[in-house]
């Protein structure tokens, strides 16, 4: 017979950290301490979230194809490393844009897989209750589908701008921008309460 105290609530922080399951405040409010004792996500993403997530995780791999096709046509040494002012200070092999090609890809790819994963993230700026857990999975996520549109960004920005297509600078400052906005954003809409 299963010990269906296991998964009651406790009646302390302390012993709500150490089982791993959710406590009762002395309002009754209930809160999720630990990652373990969050409950599953029970909201569905807008059409608009789910259309950015899956098309930037297309564009990402399609992009990465048609440059890894035109490695070969492409001249013997491409710009690999530049300064801060755009300027070139290394050149290589063509064959090196697989390197920050794979870097940039697994980022997309793994920002886009924790979007499944809301209950592993950190929502350490606000008390995670039942009141507001749901709310907090939803910004996680939603932030998350932002990071792999900007990783996307990008991505075409700098294998773009080493194949030659477009200046890098000031594109990878805009690219790298837009890293900083969504967590800023994010991070100060999370629930406080």
């Amino acid at each position: 017979m299963e010990d269906t105290s296991a998964h009651e609530p406790a009646h302390t922080y302390v012993e709500a950290i150490r089982r791993g399951v959710p406590f009762r405040d002395e309002e009754g409010v209930l809160h999720y301490p630990t990652k373990r004792s969050r409950p599953q996500p029970t909201f569905t993403l807008d059409t608009f979230h789910r259309f950015l997530l899956i098309s930037s995780v297309v564009v990402a791999i399609g992009y990465t194809i048609w440059m890894i096709f035109r490695i070969p046509s492409m001249p013997d040494q491409l710009p690999m490393h530049f300064a801060a002012d755009g300027s070139v200070n290394r050149y290589g092999s063509p064959w090196e844009l697989l390197i920050p090609a794979a870097l940039l890809l697994a980022t997309i790819l793994g920002c886009a897989l924790l979007t499944r994963y809301p209950r592993i993230f950190n929502y350490g700026t606000g008390k995670t209750t039942e009141n507001n857990i749901q709310t907090h999975y939803k910004n996680g996520v939603q932030l998350m589908v932002w990071m792999t549109f900007s990783a996307t960004v990008l991505l075409i920005i700098s294998l773009g701008g080493i194949a030659g297509d477009w200046a890098m600078t000031p594109a990878i400052w805009i690219g790298l921008g837009l890293f900083v906005i969504p967590i800023l954003f994010f991070t100060l809409r999370m629930p406080k309460h």
